[in-house]
């Protein structure tokens, strides 16, 4: 079987936003069906369209192929596409570029998984797509390829089609992550990834990898669960260096960007593969890495993060949610402020350069709330002054619990993500969309003032002005000076 999977094209803000998927979840799915028997191809419209922008509705950039050069890409033996949607504001991108392949290869089957489709199976189905895969994608693309070569009768739980019962459907997720090989990223040109990483990391050879799926905490706002369950299952070790091994012999890569949101849940299984680090840096080549997608604080101790230092951490980002206990409480993120204050000390101890990760305009962060959390963001700054925050409006993502507890409390309307268009404006940046009786979007954008004022350097303080001011074209050309800069500099970011 002949079988197609696409990487959409991107909505960015900003064109100095612009960054590149490593489409880890398609490469893992194309390797698996490669495994077994199938002939697979990517077509990866972002990364092959990532000099075509142009204005999308609202102000935003869509960025990557256009429908009719996707299209036109697309062969007609190919016997199944299947659709990435990583983000639900993709959602009316991928519904018109769906319909437009149908309209000329009415017969060729359409899968789609991803975010949108395993948050918003109710969306999703409206779509003009055949099959709707929900959770991890790997394992049911195969049943589907069985069930379209009729060696199989019926479908799983977690595929479903526009007259399935939704009452009655079930997410995937794979017991046994470690049956999987490793991403297929042979089927792309890869080097042309490794120079603008996902997190917009320049002047490196970086590559992303996952080393583990699920979540087991349980942070009111987070949409992760619907697409990786509750259950942590991770990578062995031998795995995870043998990929890491792979992309240093195949593509000379000098950074990894860990993806995980659950990195060091496992200290043993942390310190196996930071010392598999520390041996490549031995007997190959200068090796760094990164862990970008927020660390929880409480895993972390001295030992683990002096060999953070010793296997060559350039940089991590750490989770904090929120500076006051009252809150950390409503968002169920389960932390003590003391070990946050420990953590950040051995942080500057053993001199890692570190993110801290906030939410304001959280429902509850009453002012109260607020200015005992930004004495809590001083004191980290007194500890650790070169620590960065990065500070995040709260975004009630469709169908997470934050959500529905807002819809409930009358801070937004039931039917805000009801349809495609209106999702296609959901912005996980700046966009406000909660207000409360402690807050409107007055009272948010004076707080948001007040923390960069009192916690961003001067520098910092200036960069953002700059990017919120300034024209788009201006901010271009700022942006890539300041990487012409940074190129070929050891710290280059």
């Amino acid at each position: 079987m002949n079988i197609l999977l696409i990487n959409l094209p991107f909505i960015f803000e900003k064109k100095s936003d612009i960054i590149l998927s490593h489409c880890l979840g398609i490469f893992q799915i194309a390797s698996f069906l490669r495994e077994n028997n199938c002939k697979v191809s990517v077509l990866d419209a972002l990364q092959e369209g990532i000099d075509k922008s142009k204005k999308y509705k609202n102000n935003y950039y869509r960025v990557g192929l256009s429908d009719e050069e996707i299209i036109a890409k697309i062969s007609p033996d190919t016997d199944l596409i299947g659709i990435s949607i990583p983000f639900s504001h993709l959602a009316k991108l991928a519904h018109e570029l769906i319909a437009q392949i149908k309209a000329k290869y009415s017969s060729i089957p359409i899968a789609i998984g991803g975010v949108y489709p395993s948050s918003q199976p109710e969306l999703a189905v409206t779509s003009n797509a055949d099959f709707i895969i929900l959770g991890e994608g790997e394992e049911p693309m195969l049943e589907l390829v069985n069930y379209l070569l009729k060696r199989t009768e019926k479908l799983p739980d977690s595929i479903i089609q526009r007259n399935s019962d939704l009452k009655k459907i079930k997410n995937h997720f794979t017991k046994d992550i470690n049956r999987f090989p490793l991403p297929a990223r042979d089927l792309v040109v890869f080097n042309k990834y490794l120079a603008r990483s996902p997190r917009n990391v320049r002047g490196w050879k970086s590559a992303s990898i996952i080393t583990s799926k699920g979540c087991p905490f349980d942070c009111e706002f987070c949409a992760v669960h619907p697409v990786c369950g509750y259950k942590w299952r991770p990578f062995s070790t031998q795995r995870v260096l043998e990929e890491i091994n792979y992309l240093v012999d195949n593509y000379h890569v000098n950074n990894i960007e860990i993806e995980d949101d659950n990195f060091t849940i496992n200290q043993q299984r942390v310190e196996e593969i930071l010392n598999g680090i520390i041996e490549i840096n031995k007997n190959k080549q200068y090796l760094s890495w990164q862990a970008l997608n927020g660390l929880r604080i409480d895993t972390l101790n001295e030992d683990l993060i002096k060999l953070f230092k010793e296997s060559n951490c350039r940089h991590l980002n750490i989770a904090l949610e929120h500076g006051d206990a009252d809150m950390l409480n409503i968002i169920q993120k389960k932390l003590n402020l003391e070990k946050v204050l420990e953590v950040v000390g051995l942080l500057k101890k053993y001199e890692i350069a570190s993110h801290v990760f906030t939410i304001y305009g959280y429902p509850g962060e009453t002012k109260e709330r607020f200015v005992n959390a930004l004495n809590f963001y001083s004191k980290i700054k007194k500890i650790a002054p070169n620590i960065v925050f990065k500070f995040f409006i709260a975004q009630p993502y469709p169908n997470t619990r934050l959500f529905h507890r807002c819809v409930r409390d009358g801070y937004l309307p039931h039917d805000l993500f009801s349809d495609v268009s209106k999702i296609s404006n959901f912005s996980t940046a700046n966009k406000i969309w909660i207000t409360t009786p402690d807050f409107d979007k007055a009272e948010i954008m004076r707080r948001r003032k007040i923390l960069r004022k009192t916690l961003f350097t001067p520098k910092e303080y200036l960069m953002q002005v700059v990017r919120e001011k300034l024209p788009d074209v201006i901010v271009d050309k700022l942006y890539s000076f300041y990487h012409k800069l940074a190129k070929g500099k050891v710290n280059a970011i």
